[in-house]
């Protein structure tokens, strides 16, 4: 509808995207702003206070309507976003715990999916509406003052700086070792007709490409990698890479990024799966983190932070249920004085 149109591109012109950008490399930033606005509803809706709906007599014949205030507004706001509703996705998803919580207890008082509400009825079953929706709203305001709560948001929020800070820590150790880096980041993922690929498979592709990374030539000066998989109601399972070469030995990242997107096609999946070049399109990011990138370059450095939290940001609001590990990364480099020419090392 328009005026949900309109609603998610307020949504991603606050986080720098476009209409036409929802899916860039492969990453659903449409379904991200929607779980970031969902979540942003439930933080507001626990500091409000009294009830959340009113009712209102209409006419002379017992008929009433149901009139939101302030909390109320809130509530009608947070069940018109477009939270994925399948059991597919949620056995694959879990929900950051505000909003977790939050649809819970929707669910329990049987609002997700959002139901139809009553415009006019009778004042006894508007009045059983309100009561019904007030309780709701209550709950979930006593809910965040429990003591299992703040554990559960606890342990979620330093699982997600955690993975941010190693990521970081791991890039300026990357940087310590070499003067200068060149830095790709690909999308490795499955074609439409492939897209059921099971999360074991995906698993089993990623490590072949790993594993055969160590005796082929592509990936002679590689110096390390993050990797990170998701999944999309409709890409399915898919990885975002970062690899990072050793600038001294290797240029032109566009062409380098293209061979290791055309070998995950044709070698690792035999022809099941798709790339995504995204330092093809590098020059119209607002802010460049990809590409040869020295030393000393406050700028450019400060570009890659970003795109590594481009990585992490879906763990924000909901996280993947992985069998293992959903993300990784090579292994630190050997200290500058070293002796031996410094290699990658493969960690599967």
């Amino acid at each position: 509808m328009k005026g949900d149109e309109e609603r998610l591109a307020a949504l991603q012109s606050k986080i720098g995207l476009t209409v036409e950008g929802i899916e860039v490399g492969a990453l659903n930033n449409g379904l991200i702003a929607i779980m970031k606005s969902a979540s942003w509803l439930v933080r507001r809706l626990i500091k409000t206070e009294g009830d959340a709906f009113k009712i209102r007599v209409v006419d002379d014949f017992g008929n009433a309507r149901l009139e939101s205030n302030a909390p109320g507004n809130i509530l009608l706001r947070l069940l018109k976003e477009h939270i994925p509703n399948g059991s597919r996705f949620n056995s694959l998803y879990k929900f950051e715990p505000y909003l977790d919580m939050a649809i819970s207890r929707l669910i329990e008082f049987k609002l997700y999916p959002p139901p139809p509400l009553l415009q006019v009825s009778t004042a006894s079953e508007v009045r059983k509406l309100m009561v019904h929706l007030n309780e709701c709203v209550e709950q979930i305001r006593q809910e965040v003052k429990s003591k299992s709560f703040l554990a559960t948001l606890n342990s979620y929020q330093r699982s997600s700086n955690k993975n941010y800070k190693e990521l970081t820590e791991y890039v300026d150790a990357l940087f310590e070792r070499h003067a200068r880096l060149l830095v790709l980041r690909v999308d490795l993922s499955y074609s439409k007709e492939n897209s059921r690929t099971t999360q074991a498979q995906a698993k089993q592709d990623r490590q072949r490409l790993f594993e055969n990374a160590r005796s082929n030539k592509l990936f002679d000066d590689m110096v390390g990698y993050i990797w990170k998989l998701e999944h999309g109601p409709e890409k399915g399972f898919h990885y975002h890479m970062m690899f990072f070469f050793d600038g001294s030995k290797v240029r032109e990242d566009i062409t380098l990024a293209k061979r290791i997107g055309e070998y995950w096609t044709e070698v690792i999946t035999k022809g099941r799966g798709l790339y995504y070049n995204c330092n093809a399109v590098k020059l119209t990011y607002a802010s460049c983190g990809i590409g040869m990138i020295e030393h000393a370059d406050a700028e450019l450095r400060a570009g890659l932070c970003k795109a590594v939290f481009y990585l992490t940001k879906t763990d924000l609001y909901m996280k993947l249920q992985t069998k293992g590990r959903g993300m990784g990364k090579g292994l630190y480099p050997s200290p500058k004085g070293a002796r031996g020419r410094p290699r990658a090392v493969i960690v599967v």
